[in-house]
């Protein structure tokens, strides 16, 4: 199961933008592929945290970690090595699959291509070693949390000054007269091929983590969730807008660098304006929570939220529309781009001609939460106490749910193939007579939040705990979602093409589930997803609104 929880993140490393590592607590290991991150069977499941990841290349991989574990990668699968030591190993770095070097506790272990052995480490009181980078085998650094540096020049290790007692956690450089140390509050040291100097960082966070891609790029991670970012000059923070604990960060070039750390936060650096991994941000210039998503095209898209906001993008940019509501709006959907429906608290229902919104007679005070129809005079919305009203083109009616809880979502096929799903495990259909409850394979405490699908027996609901159910026509059952964390919102261009949104972003390519974003920056939430053939929008916490391109096509 895929981090958006649980699982601290410390290492990261690829071999290029499509061939990334992550791992973590638990001998968690993460591989991304260009598109979305997915889990790998790593030998030690629920077993000791892995700390440090690093390769040859794409099937020669080596990650590090907790009592002596070294795990191995050959391209097909992970095993273990035999380090021949206990102690913690928190770093791993080589200059090929024949000179590999590992560290942590007082420990250096060196590979040969045959097997690890203990190397003596030279550092007199054997400092607690936190990591390791070099620019050759003959040209290796060490760094220690007493502020110790260690130097292999390929036939033994020294400790050379560093001018600090600040503890070490991270190295990296470019070459062996630009090499760059991070740690303790704020720490920064510059080695330029003759001695170790220390660099304003402007913070006083610890930095657990370094990379760059070249003297004039370099990025510093911090226990805070900034993110430093170095262009030759100065040292300057950029907006990662995290407050997770961030412990690594590498990249594949200066547009391409991931940043990852505690509860399985991943983020991704596009050398732009930031963004996360193949999903951009885009500016709402709202606040506001954002709830809900449609369009009838790429350039006609609606977003409503809080206090009546009501969002429309042209292709260009967003702008706000005037709803006539201070009522928070929970869903939106229409049959055309002059006939779109948005409801909300308090039984709101408004409804835009194409010029306007105006207010609709709900004849409900209930929160409504979702709305979707088959055409404008057959709209269904849903909400609070079972609440499902009808549009039969000329007025809002309400329609017998039977005793259930409150209804989040709602979608069908046709008029006669309708779902809603919500609260207390609660799934109906309507079959164009009646509805009638559907029986779910799990508690029926569970909170269902979405429902989409593709035809009558392809359709996808998701919910608490990272939930999702598939039904065929004939019976709902269960999936394998690849996050414990809530979803909110479903949508596909196709069945091989879905997207949940929650705390985190999931693809469905019609065999399994993946994480595209494992979980969102600042604890963020996405409530809603809707796209086209070629673009998807989910919008979510805070006026976040994130861009997709490439979505029905796989890319």
């Amino acid at each position: 199961m895929i981090s958006g929880s649980a699982w601290d993140l410390s290492g990261a490393w690829g071999s290029s933008s499509s061939d990334v590592y992550a791992v973590g607590a638990g001998g968690i290991i993460l591989h991304y592929d260009g598109r979305a991150w997915s889990n790998m069977t790593s030998g030690s499941v629920n077993g000791p945290h892995l700390y440090g990841v690093w390769g040859s290349s794409r099937s020669d991989v080596y990650a590090v970690g907790d009592s002596g574990t070294i795990m191995h990668y050959d391209g097909n699968a992970w095993s273990s090595m035999v380090s021949g030591i206990s102690d913690s190993l928190a770093g791993v770095w080589g200059s090929s699959s024949s000179a590999v070097y590992a560290v942590g506790g007082g420990a250096i272990l060196h590979y040969d291509g045959r097997a690890w052995s203990v190397m003596a480490s030279g550092g007199g009181n054997s400092p607690h070693l936190a990591g390791v980078w070099g620019s050759s085998p003959s040209d290796v650094y060490a760094v220690a949390d007493s502020g110790a540096i260690l130097h292999y020049d390929g036939r033994a290790w020294s400790a050379v000054a560093s001018g600090t007692r600040e503890g070490l956690a991270g190295v990296w450089g470019s070459s062996p007269s630009d090499i760059y140390a991070v740690g303790w509050r704020g720490t920064i040291l510059h080695y330029d091929g003759r001695a170790w100097s220390a660099m304003t960082s402007g913070t006083t966070e610890g930095l657990a983590g370094v990379w760059g891609s070249s003297p004039s790029n370099v990025f510093a991670v911090s226990e805070d969730g900034s993110i430093l970012r170095y262009d030759g000059r100065a040292w300057s923070a950029l907006g990662s807008d995290v407050t997770n604990s961030l412990a690594a960060v590498w990249g594949s070039s200066s547009s391409d660098v991931f940043a990852l750390g505690s509860h399985g936060v991943i983020v991704h650096f596009n050398g732009a304006g930031g963004g996360t991994g193949p999903w951009s941000g885009m500016a709402s210039g709202t606040p506001s929570d954002l709830y809900g998503v449609w369009g009838s095209s790429p350039s006609d898209v609606y977003a409503v939220g809080a206090s009546g906001a009501i969002l429309h993008y042209d292709g260009s940019a967003w702008s706000a529309m005037a709803s006539g509501t201070r009522e928070d709006l929970a869903g939106v959907w229409g049959s055309s781009p002059s006939d779109v429906y948005a409801v909300g608290a308090s039984g709101a229902i408004l409804h835009y001609d194409g010029s306007a919104w105006s207010g609709m007679a709900s004849g409900t005070p209930s929160d409504l939460y979702g709305v979707w129809g088959s055409s404008p005079s057959d709209v269904y919305a849903v909400g609070n106490g079972g609440t499902i009203l009808h549009y039969n083109g000329s007025a809002w009616s309400a329609m017998a749910a039977g005793n259930v809880s409150a209804l989040l979502g709602v979608w069908g096929s046709s008029s006669s193939d309708v779902f809603t799903v919500g609260a207390s495990g609660t799934i109906l259909h309507y079959d164009g007579s009646a509805w009638s409850a559907m029986a779910i394979p799990l508690a029926s405490t569970l909170t269902i939040g979405g429902v989409w699908g593709s035809s009558p027996s392809d359709v996808y609901a998701v919910g608490w705990d990272g939930t999702i159910l598939h039904y065929d026509g004939s019976a709902w059952s269960p999936m394998t979602s690849a996050t414990p964390a809530t979803l909110d919102g479903v949508w596909g261009s196709s069945p091989s093409h879905v997207y949940a949104v929650g705390a985190s972003v999931l693809e469905y390519n019609g065999s399994a589930w993946s994480a595209m974003i494992c979980l969102l920056p600042n604890f963020r939430l996405l409530y809603g997803v809707w796209g086209s053939a070629s673009e998807v929008y989910a919008v979510g916490s805070g006026g976040m609104i994130l861009h997709y391109q490439g979505g029905a096509g796989g890319g």
